[in-house]
């Protein structure tokens, strides 16, 4: 959901520097902040020890090219 309050807003009651005052902006913007932390924090990738142990069985050394 994106703050949709200020769209149809019109001078003289959108100004400059007005998202500092609007109380309506203010709450449309903490939702939105709060919907964007969530998101972040469900997408969020939990590492467990097994995961260390698959990625070190990925990695091989590359052989120099250079010493034929």
């Amino acid at each position: 959901m994106a703050i949709k309050c200020c769209k149809d807003c019109v001078p003289p009651t959108r100004y400059p520097g007005c998202h500092a005052k609007c109380e309506q902006y203010k709450a449309e913007k903490a939702k939105w902040e709060e919907e964007k932390a969530k998101a972040r924090k469900d997408q969020a990738y939990t590492i467990y020890p097994s995961d260390f142990e698959m990625l070190a069985c990925m990695h091989r050394p590359h052989k120099d090219k250079r010493h034929r």
